[in-house]
């Protein structure tokens, strides 16, 4: 008993104190206060601003926080004491909801700031819980705290930020979240001073606790007659009980209807083709496993501490909230990964651009046998055995996994967990361009800081073929390394008003000799809530510079279709196009949102045998065509000589405009050499001593037209 009445005054101790102490911090002192931590982190280096935020608990997956004298609080309490329900609130999720793919049309990308919060008594880095409460070193103890952004001209955190807001402006809308209402003019002001002032933007002020929107911001859909715009608003983090209120607070303020779940799911593991699947990992049964719920505080007494009771949910419970809360028609769970800073999140190595394939990050051959790089592996494999929406097999690009800075691997999972998590796929689609990670700085004063540039730059080349005219707006995110996270992690597309869908199975090849087809027949799911007036086909064989056009027959329920006309007893020939649809209210859009700078593409003919993948490591480029019988469609290219070759092979070049990229391609489609020919260079020799006994091709690309030429190799 006595330990007990001990406890209990001492909790109440505490618990005045505390109070005491926040009553004491008048508001001009708070304003004080972060008008001096701004100015003294002018003060700082970028190794200081560096170390402050190890210190503080900001990366993806937060520490799990033990706050003393927490009383456990029922869902229902909660709800009745400190609810969080909207003005607009949505008692179920609509039936004929539809979760758009990433890469349709948006008019915003969603995104907050990076703060650095300290302790009102004594300055020291902390942890923000509540607005203007937080944690402090490794006590728990809940105390004042004040934050300011991260507008310091050494943080390269402030200016990852800065260069992410106008990459998002260059493209649509950024819509920012920040803390305070005074911080809005303090990014404009920062902005403005680096000579990239804000000029296409939104500000939000809501209070929040870090700044990875994708996985506590809304989740945002299309229902009803005429397309309106929804919010699920998912549990995020116990610990971070701001960011959970944030997606709310941003549906109130735009008026839009939100539907509350208590299913803990982060964003970074939502992958929707925009046709009733979800893709996502087994990272949600863990989140649902444990009994560790949100945080809450008390608004009449700030000291006092709730914790909602979380009751842990079966798989079973969970594949059936998903089904209902994404309105599915198909769930596919993959095994996460171990190695990725513990988010287990699928955006950390897969997306998708195209809601019939995906894009992929491949592995480097020393690192295959790692456990991470083997499930990636089997987890592709599970995804291309199923069948699309169309009733094809899903297709892959594969994209390399970034390196070191020294251009070097990592020597162990744990190397890589615990110091990079680096990801080329960790991009954001901001229509018709794409916000993209990169690990190197051309223009740092250092060596040791520029990173590994040529690594770089043959990964975005790479990253260009799989996403085709996407305009790259690289952001150099090495501050986040051993975060768990990048770009995609940091950002939430909130997708357009009045939205023309249009999804379609493209066409890869087609061997004509087999078939014999003399049209290649697309099929398009073309909506609008006003209807469609009209759709068409915009098409051009290889070596045309305009386009041919189709106009596509209306089947019903949605569905388009057109013959493009193929020419007849063709070996090879490649056929690029784009679809282009109005709707009744006269808007008009195109897929892909780039053309026509970007374009389908597919082979046909009679020597047409498939697809060639390339090796990402040999820095090849995608061939969307056979290696059998392809007509010449590049200029000035001679024969291979000596053929057979035995030591060295030799081609000459007559008159060589432009820059060319030559692979060397085995007869299984897989290339074993790939480099670059500069205009106007003359011969080309090629060292084939380590080659095999056999038959290759050797393919030249401009990357619009291909030529190839037979080589044989003798020992």
């Amino acid at each position: 008993m006595k330990k007990a009445y001990f406890t209990f005054y001492l909790l109440l101790f505490v618990s005045i104190f505390v109070s005491s102490a926040y009553a004491q911090v008048s508001e001009q002192t708070i304003k004080q206060k972060r008008a001096e931590l701004l100015r003294q982190r002018e003060n700082m280096s970028s190794e200081e601003i560096e170390r402050e935020y190890k210190e503080m608990n900001i990366s993806r997956v937060p520490a799990k926080l033990d706050i003393a004298g927490v009383e456990k609080i029922s869902a229902e309490d909660k709800t009745i004491k400190f609810s969080k329900k909207a003005s607009n609130t949505l008692t179920s999720i609509p039936e004929d909801a539809i979760f758009p793919i990433e890469s349709d049309e948006v008019q915003g990308i969603l995104m907050t700031w990076s703060y650095t919060t300290k302790t009102v008594s004594g300055n020291q880095n902390a942890t923000p819980l509540f607005d203007g409460w937080g944690i402090y070193g490794y006590s728990n103890t809940l105390v004042p705290v004040y934050s300011v952004p991260d507008v310091a001209t050494n943080s390269s955190y402030a200016k990852l930020f800065g260069n992410l807001a106008n990459a998002i402006q260059q493209h649509t809308q950024v819509w920012i979240n920040v803390w305070y209402a005074d911080d809005t003019l303090t990014i404009k002001n920062f902005m403005q001073d680096r000579g990239t002032p804000l000029t296409n933007y939104r500000f939000f002020v809501h209070p929040g606790n870090a700044f990875w929107f994708r996985d506590f911001g809304p989740v945002a859909f299309y229902y009803g007659e005429d397309d309106e715009i929804g919010f699920l608003d998912l549990e995020y983090y116990g610990g971070r009980p701001l960011d959970n209120d944030i997606p709310v607070r941003i549906a109130e303020d735009l008026g839009f209807p939100v539907f509350t779940s208590t299913i803990e799911y982060e964003g970074g593991n939502v992958l929707v083709d925009g046709l009733g699947t979800l893709f996502t990992s087994t990272a949600v049964y863990e989140s649902n496993m444990d009994s560790y719920g949100l945080y809450i505080q008390d608004p009449s007494t700030p000291s006092q501490v709730y914790e909602q009771e979380k009751t842990p949910l079966t798989t079973d419970q969970v594949d059936d909230s998903l089904r209902y809360l994404f309105n599915l028609s198909r769930l596919k769970v993959l095994p996460s990964l171990t190695y990725d800073g513990g988010t287990g999140h699928i955006d950390l190595y897969c997306d998708m651009w195209e809601e019939t394939g995906f894009v992929v990050s491949q592995y480097p051959q020393g690192l295959s046998n790692w456990s991470d790089a083997q499930k990636v592996a089997k987890n592709l494999d599970t995804l291309l055995n199923m069948d699309d929406y169309f009733g094809c097999k899903y297709y892959a690009s594969r994209i390399p996994l970034p390196a070191k800075n020294n251009g070097n691997y990592y020597s162990s999972q744990s190397e890589y967990n615990r110091d990079y998590t680096r990801s080329f796929s960790n991009h954001t689609f901001i229509n018709d361009g794409i916000v993209q990670p990169v690990f190197y700085d051309s223009t740092a004063a250092t060596t040791s800081k520029r990173g590994d540039i040529a690594g770089n730059l043959a990964a975005l080349e790479i990253l260009k073929q799989a996403y085709p005219g996407y305009t790259f707006e690289e952001v150099d995110v090495r501050s986040f390394d051993g975060f768990g996270g990048a770009i995609h992690c940091i950002t939430k597309q909130i997708p357009a008003e009045n939205p023309i869908r249009i999804y379609h199975q493209p066409i890869r090849y087609i061997n004509t000799a087999q078939t014999q087809p003399w049209y290649a027949t697309l099929n398009a799911l073309v909506q609008n809530h006003s209807g469609i007036e009209v759709v068409r086909i915009y098409y051009r064989h290889a070596g045309e510079s305009s386009f041919s056009e189709l106009e596509c027959d209306y089947l019903g329920d949605n569905m388009y279709m057109a013959n493009i006309p193929l020419t007849q007893e063709v070996a090879n020939d490649t056929i690029s196009y784009f679809i282009m649809a109005t709707s009744n209210n006269g808007k008009t859009i195109t897929k892909p949102m780039t053309a026509p700078e970007g374009l389908y593409s597919f082979a046909y003919g009679t020597q047409v045998e498939g697809v060639v993948q390339n090796d990402v490591y040999g820095n090849g480029t995608n061939l969307w065509v056979s290696l059998e019988g392809v007509e010449e469609n590049l200029d000035g290219i001679g024969e291979v000589y000596p053929n057979p070759a035995e030591d060295v092979a030799t081609i000459n070049f007559n008159n060589l405009k432009g820059d060319l990229r030559y692979s060397i391609i085995n007869l299984k489609g897989q290339v074993l050499v790939s480099d670059k020919i500069k205009a106007g260079e003359q011969m080309l020799s090629i060292d084939v001593s380590a080659l095999k006994q056999g038959n290759y091709w050797i393919s030249f690309t401009d990357g619009n037209f291909s030529t190839v030429r037979k080589l044989v190799v003798v020992k």
